[in-house]
């Protein structure tokens, strides 16, 4: 199932599901992605597969999740980042703009609470964090208990879009303020 999902795995929010479903995981892709956020903005390793033993621990009881949703973490793993390190690109793994406001409000939500369990998991004081960010947990505390019944009209469309953008910046912040970047490589190019 992974070899045949779009190279943009943030498009891919129904085929996501679909996989997650086929393999008895009780989690939204919104969720696990929320959660691999978390793990990175927290500072978790760059390198190795620390952050797969901690997914495990949290989502699953230390039991490790089948090798096709394994598979599709490590993927969205490295993609999410990659974004974060070149700080551009970052998309949030939620439903896309077609479907229902109120489902996209639902997973954002569920984004939010996995982020920030994700994030708790590394970083348990947060008087650690910049006064900038402790607001931000704040607010995505708040986006964590949404509720979904809204009408779906452009001005909750605009509303909708404005609390995702905020989501990304929060999600910025934190990995300014905690993340690790990869380790680059300590080649030099050949000059000819």
């Amino acid at each position: 199932m992974v070899s045949d999902m779009n190279n943009n795995i943030f498009q891919e929010y129904a085929q996501a599901e679909r996989l997650l479903e086929q393999n008895e995981v009780m989690a939204s892709p919104a969720e696990l992605h929320g959660i691999l956020c978390g793990f990175l903005c927290g500072g978790i390793a760059a390198t190795g597969k620390q952050w797969l033993t901690e997914f495990n621990a949290l989502i699953n009881d230390g039991i490790p999740v089948p090798a096709a949703v394994r598979g599709w973490l490590e993927e969205v793993f490295l993609a999410t980042q990659e974004a974060l390190a070149q700080q551009a690109g970052l998309e949030l793994l939620l439903p896309d703009e077609d479907s229902p406001l109120d489902e996209r409000l639902q997973a954002i939500s569920e984004w939010a609470q996995a982020f920030l369990a994700g994030f708790a998991v590394l970083q348990q004081d947060l008087g650690k964090a910049s006064d900038e960010l402790q607001e931000m947990i704040g607010d995505l505390s708040n986006i964590s208990q949404l509720d979904d019944e809204f009408d779906e009209d452009e001005d909750n469309e605009t509303s909708y879009f404005v609390l995702y953008e905020h989501v990304k910046l929060g999600v910025m912040l934190a990995f300014e303020e905690f993340g690790l970047l990869p380790p680059q490589s300590d080649k030099k190019p050949t000059l000819h």
